[in-house]
């Protein structure tokens, strides 16, 4: 690598290390279910796309949609857990959109699609509800929401909690978001990552840590 590649891999792989860890507002953390860097050449296992494009550069995870897929991007992380907080390092770079979320485990209720999503874009962010796949008439909810810019270039952490129906989602320099809804306390088979943007426009993720919610 040639040494102005090698200061700019460096350079961005501290960036997102200085991240400080958020506290949590539900509760005290319990035990670490993840930690993941993506210090490797490759994309880790367990970290499989579902739609658009994932691949690891100078330590972060890059993910982007693929117009071709007719499709916003998504990824997935498997892991069971039901009360919970979830911290990751993000840049939105050139994306539109990112939602970091839940689905419920399959037979905890009885609707189609989605639970929960953090939203984030350039110029806000939002806590919403999402709607029930089988029911036509069922509309996603927003609980929570603010009107706030977020630069492309910084790196931010976001920290996710769920305890029992209620929500928090926090975001270094920003006021946290909240909400409580009945579905909330279900058990989760894992993490989903949506990313909306055109081809090539990736997010870079790192630093993923997930712990029980006592």
């Amino acid at each position: 690598m040639k040494p102005a590649r090698l200061f700019l891999a460096v350079l961005v792989a501290s960036s997102f290390a200085n991240a400080a860890d958020l506290p949590p507002q539900l509760g005290t953390l319990g035990e670490k279910l993840l930690e993941e860097t993506f210090a490797g050449p490759e994309v880790p296992k367990g970290w499989n796309a579902n739609t658009g494009s994932l691949r690891v550069v100078d330590g972060t995870l890059r993910a982007a949609e693929k117009s071709s897929d007719m499709h916003i991007g998504a990824f997935r992380y498997r892991l069971p857990m039901q009360d919970c907080a979830v911290q990751i390092d993000f840049k939105l770079g050139d994306a539109r959109v990112i939602n970091l979320g839940f689905d419920p485990t399959p037979g905890e209720l009885k609707k189609k699609g989605h639970l929960l999503s953090v939203v984030i874009s350039k110029t806000g962010w939002s806590l919403i509800e999402h709607n029930d796949k089988a029911n036509p008439e069922s509309k996603t909810k927003t609980h929570a929401k603010a009107e706030t810019a977020f630069d492309p270039a910084t790196t931010y952490t976001l920290l996710l909690e769920c305890k029992g129906d209620n929500v928090v989602a926090q975001i270094t320099g920003k006021e946290p978001l909240k909400a409580t809804a009945p579905d909330f306390h279900v058990k989760k088979p894992g993490l989903v990552f949506r990313m909306g943007g055109k081809d090539g426009q990736e997010v870079a993720f790192d630093n993923v840590k997930v712990w029980a919610l006592k």
